[in-house]
């Protein structure tokens, strides 16, 4: 893994680094360019690195220091200008410059007309935005399928949308196969469950300057399309965008969110930029496996203050390496950045603490907690030494409610002083990068003890590092954790919906459903994401589509692996 997709080479492709030290080398000296002490920073920053503490994102380990022209954010925010075949090609154009670059885009289809409206083109009648995402998948297959290259994109469309049948099932209608190189979301609104629950209408509009499209269809017609193709696919997933929008931390100043990056943990403005990183929980469990296992908090939280400081510094030096001027000044204007967590399931484990149950819920909302305290106060103590981002307005960022529920003590801090970053926390799917640092991957449970895992063709036997890790620690033979398979949907809901109220941005999970599985247990799954307070979420019922881990005795699962640099063009792309 470290050697395919992180090591550094040189412009003939010849391998520079042999081991992940001289990654965190290379890595933390390029980021402490942004600071005045630069050798202290240097060693700081290498320090936090060391023994994946913290892991920053794919793209920041693979392009910082490296002499390619890469971008170190790894998925941006694209927006369809307009509704023309102008704003189209452009979009095409500016995504395919970011994947280039190496970075994944997210956008929104709903800004085109649906089918059957009328055009001023010889055409007569557009052909509507699935049509289109079938270019656009074509685009990122092709882009993602030279080595070093990425191919990533998430497609969203709000649930009123003339066309929103046709989106829905466009991942499990069988004449629409060609939508295989992207990730589908459907943005709902607290309305639509207001009506649904009258069963009433759903009015779908349109406006163009020629006319205005307007239908009326049952709003059960609608949630009962998506919850089938979500349990024969595994997408469309949901964004709960009135909570999305409503918790946002900066809707203001032209940080207003508009759409979601390819994994959908973070909501941004137009061509906004994700800057992620992860701190590894498990690496901060003392005594792990026995009657003194603990948390080092203090040691978690100061990992936590430093790392903002890290991903505060990358929005600094990679801002020359941007593919669009747009992305640069969204980024710079923001200062946006991701901090997450892998490596949680492995902390309950070392703690024994069985994942989805009461006490890991209570577990994952004090972890998360000093998270968030952590981050802001990291984020207030480098706006009091550097300035706070560009448009920050103390009245009007204290208006969301997630400001409003941070300490007395923090807020009267942010309005002294401000704040560096416009969003601090999201927790993304850290696939191929909780591989290399042999963590269990984001808030998910541990996928399985063993299992195979597709890569390039290839099956590999896997087995998951802490077993190793208990076996030597206790003497004793395999543990029994509870395993993605093993654990209630539910309760894996509520365990997110337990971290989101912590997390300024937003969450990637998916939720393994057993193949035996119906229809309804996808609807449970999604209202109670709703109900309970998540921003998205998504479902995978065993062998509803091509894999790339299977365990004994289960059908294979697909995983998001899509916020990572390098992947195989295997086709799969579950958020």
């Amino acid at each position: 893994m470290f050697l395919r997709r992180y090591a550094l080479r040189d412009l003939q492709g010849r391998l520079q680094e042999f081991t992940p030290e001289q990654m965190w080398d290379r890595v933390a000296g390029f980021v402490a360019r942004a600071e005045e002490g630069r050798p202290t920073w240097r060693a700081r920053f290498r320090e936090l690195l060391e023994g994946f503490r913290f892991v920053p994102g794919g793209r920041i380990l693979f392009g910082a220091g490296n002499p390619r022209r890469v971008t170190l954010f790894n998925c941006y925010y694209v927006p369809i200008r307009e509704d023309s075949i102008a704003g189209i090609t452009r979009w095409m154009v500016e995504a395919a410059r970011t994947y280039a670059s190496g970075g994944g885009v997210g956008t929104n289809v709903d800004v085109l007309r649906p089918r059957g409206a009328s055009t001023a083109s010889a055409g007569l009648v557009a052909s509507g935005p699935v049509s289109f995402m079938e270019v656009f998948s074509a685009l990122t297959g092709v882009m993602g399928s030279v080595e070093g290259r990425r191919g990533a994109l998430m497609m969203t469309l709000r649930v009123d949308h003339p066309d929103v049948l046709e989106f829905v099932s466009a991942k499990s209608d069988p004449q629409r196969t060609r939508i295989q190189h992207a990730n589908v979301s459907l943005r709902v609104p607290d309305e639509f469950f207001a009506v649904l629950d009258v069963d009433g209408d759903l009015r779908l509009w349109f406006r163009t300057p020629r006319e205005v499209v307007e239908r009326r269809v049952p709003a059960r017609r609608v949630w009962e399309a998506l919850v089938e193709a979500a349990w024969a696919s595994a997408e469309p997933g949901l964004l709960f965008w009135d909570t999305v929008v409503r918790e946002s931390t900066a809707q203001y100043g032209g940080l207003e969110v508009e759409g979601v990056n390819v994994c959908g943990e973070v909501p941004m403005e137009p061509y906004g930029a994700c800057n992620l990183g992860s701190v590894n929980l498990g690496a901060f469990v003392k005594d792990p496996f026995g009657p003194r296992a603990r948390m080092d908090w203090s040691a978690l939280e100061e990992a936590v203050q430093l790392a903002v400081r890290f991903l505060d510094d990358v929005v600094t030096v990679g801002a020359p390496r941007h593919p669009l001027r747009a992305q640069r000044e969204a980024s710079e204007r923001s200062r946006r950045v991701g901090l997450g967590v892998m490596g949680l399931a492995d902390a309950l484990a070392m703690l024994g603490v069985a994942y989805g149950s009461e006490e890991s819920v209570r577990w994952v909302e004090e972890c998360f907690r000093r998270l968030r305290d952590s981050a802001y106060a990291a984020s207030v103590e480098l706006a009091k030494e550097k300035g706070t981002f560009p448009v920050f307005d103390a009245v009007k960022h204290e208006r969301s409610p997630f400001i409003q529920r941070l300490p007395a003590e923090l807020r009267r801090a942010i309005r002294r002083w401000g704040l560096r970053n416009a969003a601090l926390l999201a927790v993304a799917p850290t696939g191929s990068i909780s591989l290399l640092a042999g963590a269990s991957s984001g808030i998910e449970p541990i996928f399985g003890l063993r299992y195979t895992r597709l890569v390039g063709g290839q099956r590999l036997p896997a087995q998951h590092p802490l077993v190793a890790l208990y076996r030597h620690h206790t003497g004793r033979g395999d543990p029994d954790w509870p395993t993605a398979h093993r654990i209630d949907p539910l309760r894996r809901v509520r365990l997110q919906a337990a971290a989101q109220r912590y997390v300024d941005q937003s969450i990637s999970s998916t939720v393994n459903l057993p193949a035996s599985a119906g229809p309804e247990v996808v609807e449970t799954v999604y209202r109670s994401a709703w109900e309970m307070g998540c921003k998205g979420i998504t479902v995978f019922r065993e062998g509803s589509r091509a894999a790339v881990l299977e365990t004994p005795g289960t059908s294979p699962v697909a995983v998001c692996t899509l916020c990572e640099p390098g992947l195989p063009p295997d086709g799969t792309s579950t958020p």
